[in-house]
């Protein structure tokens, strides 16, 4: 493979860490970006010890000037990005009248803006390439409304129409766009500890499971591009 690399906006311990190395060891260079790059420096060394290069940058992503920043550099440094993947998350739940305009405001720049704006860069770049991925993690508020959710889930829905404009837009020009709605809680220290019945009996969703159906995504021929990637552990009902 010509050096190429994943950018994933929004990592952390949890999805985006496995992400990186699910995509490390399938021979991708690897960028991160979050707001504190310092808690990346573990994950870092870990894939560079796979044999890759990685490299975490400190960005908020509803900065667009540090945004483009990021990917100007993880280009020049780790190669030409093939996937850029928006996984900001950041819940904010509150009864409707304790919620305030700062509330409503700071999920929307988090979950919807910073996607909007890492899609647009991505766009500039793969455009003249005429192929490349841009992806986005969404959940269960990205299709349906939940009490105290009003923040949360306006925002990933608008995340999602984001994501299906943009894909209906750059699908016929090679670029593949696609909208993870994971619909289930996701496995990780914190929901494992308030959960642990469910971690028993396999009902969360693994990140390293679910990485990987991002890389088979990544990876599917064009005649068979997937936008709507809808996943959910056994127990979940569909609502």
């Amino acid at each position: 493979m010509a050096d190429k690399s994943v950018l994933i906006v929004g990592a952390g311990a949890g999805l985006g860490a496995s992400l990186g190395r699910c995509f490390a060891g399938a021979g991708y260079n690897i960028a991160v970006a979050a707001r504190r790059p310092e808690r990346l420096e573990g994950l870092i060394t870990e894939l560079t010890d796979i044999g890759v290069k990685a490299e975490a940058f400190g960005v908020d992503a509803s900065d667009e000037d540090g945004m483009a920043g990021v990917f100007d550099a993880a280009e020049a440094n780790l190669g030409s990005i093939d996937l850029a993947l928006y996984n900001v998350n950041g819940r904010t739940v509150k009864e409707l009248t304790e919620l305030s305009i700062d509330d409503f405001e700071n999920s929307w720049r988090a979950l919807c803006l910073g996607g909007f704006i890492m899609g647009r860069e991505a766009a500039k770049r793969m455009l003249p390439r005429g192929a490349g991925s841009i992806f986005y993690t969404g959940g269960r508020g990205a299709r349906r409304g939940l009490a105290e959710f009003t923040a949360f889930a306006s925002a990933k829905a608008a995340l999602r129409s984001v994501a299906e404009c943009t894909a209906r837009e750059l699908g016929p020009k090679g670029i593949h766009v696609a909208h993870f709605a994971v619909e289930a809680s996701i496995a990780n220290e914190a929901t494992r500890a308030a959960r642990p019945e469910l971690a028993e009996k396999d009902a969360m969703v693994r990140t390293e499971d679910l990485a990987e159906i991002y890389l088979h995504t990544h990876q599917q021929p064009r005649n068979c591009w997937a936008f709507e990637v809808d996943l959910r552990p056994w127990n979940e009902i569909f609502i």
